[in-house]
């Protein structure tokens, strides 16, 4: 018999499933759903029976599929979320499209432009909502930094510099192997393009790039963006390089350090604001990133509020992907 859990003002929760036992699902993801008053995790597929029953049990999950395939066809999940490897976000998103279940999909939402067309379509056909997983941008610095450069205090936007870095020691990780979507571009360089396109609501004209590649892939790039209006934009990202991840918006009068740009939780989320008529630090509040990322996507499955990272916005910031990777082969020795 299945009982039907009631969520706040006597509503029916919004149930989720998991395709696989990703570490990021368990570090970040479940947790935020378990402290979700209006969410209910209901299941986890993992093709490894045992692991998956190993790993529904740590993480207070009710059911385990041993085939993503099952869970799809569960009639009482409303939406799925997948954190598989790189490769396989597309075909999984299409087959939960099918299955007219919402997705949430990690980033990148798939390996080239193409590729996105073809999810979304999917979501389209099927009348399901998408979103790429990009849960920086639900915290409130982001509010903070666009009300202070629209406010004209740094002056127009010139250049925008952004890192996003760290060592990558497990050598068994999907992210360092070429046929599944590995690569520090895909991996936590897609964060540095997708906040610059964010802060300055532009496409880049053009753009310029080399890479340090490894077994087929990229560990360590930068690369140049040039946007409409004369701005620059300049980022690099690594899996070989200590770990940093800052944001600075420079304008003609000031600029703006997000100090923990992408992962506040790892540190203390601040803002340092320098001009030529004063000098500042902001502190924001502490918060759940994935949560917010779970309220807001329920919202739009409701739809209450536009969605802020659909199939339009990652083809968009795929789309500079390709390109980058494109510059970079081009400058290959």
């Amino acid at each position: 018999m299945l009982i039907q859990i009631i969520g706040v003002n006597g509503m029916r929760k919004f149930r989720w499933g998991i395709l696989s036992t990703a570490r990021i699902a368990e570090q970040q993801m479940i947790p935020a759903l378990h402290l979700s008053p209006t969410s209910e995790l209901v299941a986890v597929a993992s093709r490894d029976q045992a692991k998956g029953e190993a790993y529904a049990v740590k993480n207070s999950i009710p059911r385990v599929y041993s085939t993503y395939e099952a869970l799809l066809e569960a009639p009482d999940i409303d939406a799925v979320y997948i954190p598989l490897p790189n490769h396989l976000h597309v075909p999984w998103t299409v087959k939960a499209a099918e299955h007219g279940k919402h997705v949430l999909c990690e980033k990148p939402a798939a390996l080239d432009a193409r590729e996105v067309e073809a999810l979304g379509k999917a979501c389209e056909d099927h009348q399901v909502v998408f979103m790429e997983a990009f849960m920086y941008q639900f915290h409130p610095q982001w509010d903070r930094v666009k009300a202070i450069i629209e406010s004209g205090e740094i002056g127009d936007v010139r250049i925008i510099q952004s890192h996003f870095r760290g060592t990558m020691n497990r050598q068994e990780d999907y992210r360092l192997q070429s046929g599944m979507g590995g690569g520090a571009l895909y991996d936590v360089g897609c964060y540095c393009v997708h906040a610059t396109r964010m802060i300055l609501g532009q496409e880049p004209l053009a753009v310029a790039a080399h890479a340090q590649m490894d077994r087929g892939v990229d560990m360590s790039l930068a690369a140049i963006m040039s946007f409409p209006g004369g701005t620059l934009a300049h980022f690099d990202c690594s899996f070989d390089a200590f770990d940093r991840q800052q944001v600075e918006i420079i304008g003609q009068h000031g600029t703006i350090l997000v100090e923990w740009a992408f992962r506040p939780d790892l540190g203390e989320p601040t803002l340092s604001i320098r001009s030529s008529v004063s000098e500042r630090r902001e502190t924001l509040p502490q918060v759940n990133t994935y949560l917010l990322q779970i309220e807001h996507f329920q919202a739009v499955v409701e739809k209450k509020v536009a969605p802020l990272s659909d199939q339009r916005q990652a083809s968009l910031n795929m789309k500079v992907i390709d390109a980058i990777y494109q510059a970079a082969k081009a400058n290959e020795s």
